[in-house]
């Protein structure tokens, strides 16, 4: 009896190793977040000051610090527990990525000058969104509902962030 129950705890434990080494995909979002914000740094609030308002680097950092760790507990706990809250929230912001994509990439575009950001925009968030999307529906992590959820909350994370910009 004892061996029975320290093999189903070992056996336990062990899926649950698999099934986090299996959930890699739900830290996209952080790493796409960090990237992106890493190329960003240097050069937005100057190419914001230009095109929107006045925007400061300090100012830029100190609002992207508590939403990179927001965005790195929304994936550990998706990687970790595999909740659907926790997977909506990832995928949100993994979706805003995507969008946020779009935004640098238009602006660089209709306003001649390279938007900070645009780079990884293109090269990482891009291509990263389309395969955690790939992935999710792959091993069937999300439903339908759970994705629609999640690319409309993605959608307004993205739209308020850009609209913060018409503000400054």
């Amino acid at each position: 009896m004892a061996e029975e129950l320290m093999l189903n705890v070992a056996t336990s434990r062990l899926t649950d190793t698999l099934d986090a080494r299996a959930a890699w995909p739900f830290l996209l979002p952080f790493g796409v977040y960090v990237l992106h914000t890493l190329e960003e740094l240097p050069g937005f609030a100057a190419w914001a000051t230009r095109h929107f308002g006045p925007e400061t680097t300090g100012t830029f950092a100190g609002y992207h610090i508590p939403l990179i760790l927001l965005v790195l507990v929304c994936s550990w706990q998706a990687a970790r527990t595999g909740r659907s809250g926790w997977v909506v929230a990832a995928t949100a912001f993994q979706w805003q990525f995507a969008v946020n994509a779009l935004f640098h990439l238009t602006t660089w575009i209709a306003l001649g000058d390279y938007s900070p950001g645009a780079v990884t925009a293109a090269t990482v968030s891009l291509p990263t969104t389309v395969y955690y999307l790939a992935w999710l529906r792959r091993h069937q992590r999300a439903t339908t509902r759970q994705l629609a959820v999640a690319i409309t909350l993605g959608t307004l994370i993205a739209a308020a962030a850009i609209s913060f910009l018409l503000f400054l």
